[in-house]
């Protein structure tokens, strides 16, 4: 019999934490019984592209967020669910919903899954626009997930979610690799005996990597040694770059870019930083608690995010706070982090399995 196949909708398939989590599951479902399908908003090659192709996943790209032409995107929409043939739909871009799941249903998709990520909108303009439209998404469900209970309550109110864990590869992570350490920490010349902080995350407004500046300058002015690693990239990074330079920070900061070894990564890290403005249930916390770092984090992250000892949820307008934290003392892993990560349900394998057993029970009860 050949495998279920669930469309995911997606905005693309970059490098962010919503996309980690999807290709997490992706990894780790039977993909004889269960097969992705990927619907993108973006039509632009994308970090994980090559990957789901060689898993056997199917990839569409549409121009909306390029052309912002929706009479196209509605067009392109109904050609697309026209020329497909789809039992379960499982959508993670609240924005578009009340577009996608229309078309879906339309054109006769029993099932459309939401799946909330995060726990607010981004400030300005753009998170106003993506309020109002994401407050038809809802609407159109049959079913709902979200990465926490604060996430769900934001997006879907009053009606019924379940809480699936971002879940991780948690013994890539729980098991620093001490070569891994010491190449990276010399590619980045960073001395054995220096504490290297680290933030994984694209260069965005939320994740406040101005704040993460301030805060790290004012560790510096304490220990000169300490450096600063930054993963990712995004729209804000020449933004960032000229911030460091103002700050006089010069090459404690290093801007590692995209990187597909990223537990490596934390293996050559002593402390990691989530200073965001708002977060749902960080795929990189979650990375960052299994591989034992402590963690400083913003108070304006769920607290449910937190499951493993060496968590430090701090005011977001109180850097001075955040320095007394992060040097009151030495920088120790945490070694029950693979234990607590397991217990609390953040292995990747416990939420496939829950997401594959709900596709397969769905599958059942609407038919081929």
């Amino acid at each position: 019999m050949a495998p279920i196949r669930v469309l995911q909708v997606m905005p693309a398939m970059d490098a962010g934490g919503m996309e980690t989590f999807v290709m997490n599951v992706y990894r780790a479902i039977d993909r004889t019984q269960v097969q992705f399908d990927f619907l993108y908003h973006y039509n632009k090659p994308c970090f994980y592209d090559d990957e789901i192709t060689a898993l056997g996943g199917q990839i569409t790209k549409l121009t909306i967020r390029q052309d912002n032409n929706l009479p196209r995107y509605r067009r392109q929409l109904d050609e697309f669910f026209s020329a497909h043939h789809y039992r379960i739909l499982h959508g993670h871009y609240s924005g578009f919903g009340m577009f996608y799941n229309a078309a879906a249903l339309r054109h006769g998709v029993p099932v459309r899954v939401g799946h909330s990520h995060n726990t607010a909108y981004e400030p300005g303009v753009v998170g106003l626009l993506d309020q109002v439209m994401s407050s038809q998404f809802d609407r159109l469900l049959t079913d709902r997930f979200a990465c926490s209970r604060k996430a769900g309550e934001m997006l879907f109110g009053k009606s019924p979610f379940t809480v699936l864990p971002n879940g991780v590869q948690v013994d890539r992570f729980a098991a620093p690799d001490p070569a891994a350490r010491a190449r990276l920490r010399a590619q980045w010349k960073v001395a054995d005996n220096a504490p290297l902080l680290g933030h994984v995350g694209r260069f965005s407004k939320q994740k406040n990597h101005m704040g993460l500046l301030e805060i790290f300058a004012r560790v510096r002015r304490q220990n000169p040694a300490a450096r600063l690693v930054l993963i990712g990239t995004g729209a804000l990074e020449q933004q960032v770059r000229g911030r460091a330079q103002a700050l006089r920070l010069g090459d404690s900061v290093i801007f590692a870019g995209v990187r597909s070894d990223t537990p490596d990564c934390y293996a050559a890290m002593d402390a990691f930083l989530l200073p965001s403005l708002f977060e749902g249930l960080p795929v990189v916390l979650v990375e960052a608690q299994a591989a034992g770092l402590p963690c400083f984090v913003s108070d304006r992250v769920d607290p449910d995010a937190a499951f493993a000892d060496g968590v430090h949820f701090l005011p977001l307008n109180d850097p001075a706070a955040w320095v007394r934290a992060i040097c009151a003392g030495p920088l120790t892993r945490n070694p029950n982090a693979r234990q607590q990560a397991v217990e609390a349900g953040y292995d990747v394998r416990t939420s496939a399995q829950k997401l594959q057993q709900f596709y397969i029970e769905k599958f059942a009860e609407v038919g081929p």
